[in-house]
């Protein structure tokens, strides 16, 4: 008898909660759905990067760095900064035109005052040090300059 009471209570708490929950769901209309959003404009290219950097006479710490943008195919590269082995850098706006030359032995990257000269060993046909994934993209350069010397170094280019 105990258990049909205890079976009688439970099924009227649970027929009552089931009331109180059907009662308290709206019957409004369901909204209309969202339209869509725009889809996204495809982004254009960026330029591809050139980063080099020049190491003092010990290869052990950079002392100077360019980068630059890189046009697809041959043009000239707009410098963007320059970063010194102290920590200063200088960002250039406008940024200077360096004319890039594949007449000689290897590429070479000029500034537009003809003080300094980036050649580029890694970037020649037929190079014998060439960009590769087990090198992270860099490949071998060197620094003609009187400021800077005659500085070895590495470049590397990027996507972005």
């Amino acid at each position: 008898m105990r258990t049909r009471l205890v079976a009688g209570i439970a099924a009227g708490l649970t027929a009552a909660a089931l009331a109180v929950f059907l009662a308290s769901i709206d019957r409004e209309p369901v909204p209309p759905p969202r339209p869509a959003p725009e889809a996204a404009r495809p982004v254009a290219p960026a330029d591809p990067r050139l980063y080099c950097e020049f190491y003092n006479f010990a290869s052990r710490t950079p002392k100077v760095g360019f980068y630059f943008t890189a046009p697809a195919g041959s043009g000239d590269y707009a410098q963007i900064f320059q970063k010194e082995a102290d920590g200063t850098q200088t960002i250039f706006d406008p940024r200077p035109a360096w004319t890039y030359l594949r007449d000689g032995e290897a590429p070479t990257l000029n500034s537009p005052d003809g003080a300094i000269t980036i050649n580029l060993y890694g970037d020649a046909k037929g190079a014998t040090r060439p960009a590769s994934a087990a090198s992270g993209g860099w490949f071998e350069a060197g620094l003609r300059s009187i400021q800077y010397l005659n500085l070895e170094g590495q470049c590397r280019r990027t996507a972005t």
